[in-house]
């Protein structure tokens, strides 16, 4: 991550709390345990006062990242400033589903788990916000999906996966290429760590069959994933995928022959998900998808560096004005 204080997880809960309202709704079950989406509504549309209470409201989907191995629905310390605030002004309901994590589960049990969320959403999302908010009806004909890292790998999944059902008008993807296709992606260190090794092989060993974990706030877990990328086992968690379908080639091969805008987003210095698997990621996008619209905004920083960055920064209000001509434009 960038250099954030270690406060910020406290800041941005309360910012969460000051400025939106929260309900959360099971979406699936699994072993018994519930997978929650969380629904924020700005106070600007909570009350009535910010929108007329006839007229559809936007739908903004989050997902989290955590490298697949940690985080909650939404992650407080990962969630950038310009995102919350985007969807305060825009205004929009902010929609941010938890889902099963690794290697309790498999990353395709991930990817099961993000269909079944958009054919929920389709299906079920009116229903859970009048139940809350009576007044107001979500515009499922203008659904975007935004994630960071790992999240920025599910929404772009869902745009190449899962687009007949999420029907996504556009996409913001920071820092996401985590495909496991890519030479870029989580390189084998130059000196192998048998200490780092060590943690990843022994937390494996140790999970309990049917162990379901939807939840794993930061900084839990934390030293699983610092070990999964300085070992170079991330792909030991990800877990068996006879098909491919975690790959780019999978979703590109599966993919709409046009799918929707795309905003990708990249820091220089990034180790964690390092630049050359965006470079590479970006370059495969355009060349078996030649129609499809790509934005690729690359930064100075290392991973998370858009943490406090705000919708007045030229970088951010561009790529927003990009995403927002497509996701919220009237047919």
């Amino acid at each position: 991550m960038a250099m954030i204080p270690p406060e910020r997880g406290l800041q941005v809960a309360a910012d969460l709390q000051a400025r939106f309202e929260r309900t959360d709704v099971a979406y699936k079950t699994v072993n018994n345990t519930p997978i929650e989406t969380a629904i924020f509504v700005p106070s600007t549309l909570s009350s009535g006062a910010g929108a007329k209470t006839d007229a559809p409201v936007p739908v903004l989907v989050h997902f989290h990242g955590g490298g697949l191995i940690l985080g909650a629905f939404p992650e407080p310390f990962f969630l950038t400033d310009w995102v919350r605030d985007l969807v305060h002004t825009t205004p929009c309901i902010f929609v941010s589903p938890g889902y099963r994590l690794i290697p309790e589960a498999r990353a395709v049990d991930i990817l099961d788990d993000v269909a079944d969320f958009w054919t929920w959403l389709h299906a079920h999302l009116p229903a859970a916000i009048h139940a809350r908010w009576p007044h107001l009806t979500p515009d499922l004909a203008r659904v975007a999906a935004v994630g960071e890292s790992a999240g920025g790998y599910l929404a772009l999944q869902s745009a190449l996966l899962f687009n007949g059902a999420a029907k996504l008008r556009a996409v913001i993807a920071q820092y996401p290429a985590m495909y496991p296709d890519l030479a870029g992606f989580s390189p084998s260190p130059p000196a192998a760590d048998p200490a780092l090794a060590a943690v990843v092989t022994d937390y494996i060993k140790a999970i309990q069959p049917g162990a379901v974990r939807v939840s794993t706030p930061w900084p839990e877990k934390a030293e699983l994933v610092v070990a999964a990328v300085g070992s170079g086992l991330i792909r030991e968690l990800y877990g068996e995928d006879k098909e491919g379908r975690l790959t780019l080639a999978y979703a590109l091969a599966k993919a709409e022959e046009v799918p929707p805008p795309i905003w990708v987003i990249q820091g220089d210095e990034d180790f964690m998900v390092p630049k050359a698997g965006a470079d590479e990621m970006v370059e495969r996008m355009k060349k078996e998808r030649p129609t499809a619209v790509v934005k690729y905004t690359v930064r100075p920083g290392g991973h998370g560096f858009d943490a406090i960055d705000t919708l007045e920064d030229d970088w951010v209000k561009e790529g927003v004005d990009f995403a927002k001509g497509y996701w919220l434009r009237l047919r």
